[in-house]
């Protein structure tokens, strides 16, 4: 087509500061390369991997940061954008701490309690346009991050510790209403999801899988948590994923009309009501059989809670005992007031995405975006247990059967580090004998085994437990031990409970 126009002048922003590069949603074959701020220094790279992706069909490494994607519809209003990139250019050369948060343009998108959640002293983060609790500041204190350049504990570590501890000594309540929620339906929709993700997909009426979208090199475009519901599926995955997740979905939707596709994002609310006493809250305002004859792990029902309709999935991000609880968003307040009531006589605690990250953490479970990335294959992820070779084709698996063969580069470790005042938060580089080995894709304290921990991919042959490497964070190396993975509860006999 050639270049239509050429204009030399303004300097363009992004809300985040980081340009968009990749595909435009919505629309095949529409490309977008904008935002560089600082122009000729990104011209390069820009280029070269938004070639691969044209070409290839995905980038050599992962371009989650700058895809134009990771902003949701509420985030690309002209007021929005005004507001967000003046704040981002009054940023350009100050300071920029871990765990900033930053005000413009909020808040711009909540759950039906955040009102509720306000009154509980909740110290907010915003995440794809969501206001979300990361963790709740004790009534008296401002809900506010404290900044430091020598320490990544600051004033919010020792609450969420507190957090963490009452999840898995009691029960906790978390709000996860920012998922990203797919229906897909349609007799086309099995064989549809079949050849896009690497799983089989459940075969029994609530069944509940893991499925990896992948690239054509095995690399994770996107993960979905897929449940049997009737004659559909229901798919979540990410709330920061939700318009790359919905493009991913729609790019390979037939053209046939066989396959109905629908985003209910903002049609249901997500709480997440785990702990080892959560059976016990929710037998008192829920008439259903929760025992695990009556609903085993890893399965979905239909139920009422506090007189409201659930689509109850015994799962949870936190390696505990525990449902989500996704319901109509209308009737969010009454099921939350209700899940407090119960929750009284059992030392129910409100908790954050901190805390989340600190359980996730113990388990080893991997994120999407950070974790697990179309840089890295689903087999060096160390998940090869969501894979399902044998079954018919689905993308990427010419790939991960070449690999399965000459063996993977790299390899997915846990790692116990000797961490003082400042934990892992993903990027760090890590070392063996002085030789850089890899790097941790993600970090913190885990409260619960009282260790401060990192995952991340080293090289081939570096990962054996008990190998002793380094990592380097905010400057010093500190000692790292590769240890077995979910450190807490291995055996994972507090999910099954």
């Amino acid at each position: 087509a050639g270049i239509k126009d050429h204009i030399n002048g303004p300097i363009a922003y992004t809300p985040d500061g980081n340009p968009m590069v990749g595909p435009a949603w919505g629309l095949r074959n529409f490309w977008l390369s904008e935002g560089h701020s600082f122009g000729i220094t990104a011209a390069g790279g820009s280029g070269r991997h938004l070639a691969e992706w044209i070409v290839e069909g995905s980038p050599s490494i992962d371009m989650n940061g700058v895809d134009p994607r990771r902003f949701s519809a509420t985030q690309s209003t002209r007021d929005f954008i005004k507001a967000k990139n003046e704040e981002c250019y009054e940023h350009v050369f100050v300071i920029h701490y871990d765990f900033e948060e930053r005000t413009a343009a909020r808040p711009a998108k909540t759950s039906q309690i955040y009102d509720r959640q306000k009154t509980l002293n909740a110290a907010f983060g915003q995440r794809y346009g969501w206001e979300r609790p990361n963790w709740f500041a004790p009534q008296g204190s401002e809900p506010f991050n404290e900044y430091s350049f020598h320490t990544r504990r600051t004033n919010w570590f020792e609450t969420v510790g507190e957090e963490v501890r009452a999840v898995r000594e009691q029960v906790g309540l978390l709000d996860l209403t920012p998922f990203t929620k797919h229906e897909i339906s349609g007799p086309g929709a099995e064989d549809y999801l079949n050849k896009m993700i690497a799983n089989r997909l459940p075969t029994k009426q609530g069944g509940t899988v893991l499925g990896h979208a992948l690239t054509e090199s095995g690399g994770v475009e996107s993960e979905f948590t897929i449940t049997r519901d009737g004659d559909k599926f229901y798919a979540v995955s990410a709330g920061a994923a939700e318009r790359h997740d919905h493009d991913v979905l729609l790019r390979t939707l037939p053209r046939d009309g066989s396959v109905a596709l629908k985003n209910i994002t903002l049609e249901n609310g997500t709480l997440v009501v785990c702990g080892p006493r959560s059976r016990d809250l929710l037998n008192k305002i829920s008439e259903a059989d929760l025992s695990n004859e009556g609903f085993p792990w890893l399965t979905a029902q239909r139920i009422t809670v506090a007189g409201v309709p659930i689509m109850a999935l015994r799962v949870n991000f936190v390696g505990e005992l525990g449902w989500e609880l996704h319901h109509p968003i209308d009737q969010q307040v009454e099921l939350f007031d209700a899940i407090v009531e119960a929750g009284e006589e059992f030392g129910l605690k409100h908790f954050g995405v901190y805390a989340m990250e600190s359980m996730r953490l113990e388990k080893s479970y991997r994120m999407w975006g950070s974790d697990l990335t179309r840089e890295y294959s689903i087999l060096e992820a160390g998940l090869s247990r969501f894979v399902r070779l044998k079954k018919d084709e689905f993308v990427g698996k010419e790939a991960l059967e070449k690999q399965k063969e000459t063996g993977v580069p790299q390899e997915f470790v846990t790692l116990e580090i000797e961490a003082t005042d400042a934990d892992a938060m993903g990027s760090e580089p890590i070392f063996r004998d002085g030789t850089m080995v890899g790097r941790a894709t993600s970090g913190c304290y885990g409260h619960s085994v009282g260790k401060s921990l990192a995952l991340g991919y080293v090289n081939a042959g570096n990962s054996d437990i008990g190998t002793g490497l380094e990592i380097e964070i905010l400057g010093d190396r500190l000692p790292a031990l590769v240890i077995p993975e979910s450190p807490c509860d291995p055996e994972n006999e507090k999910l099954r409970a």
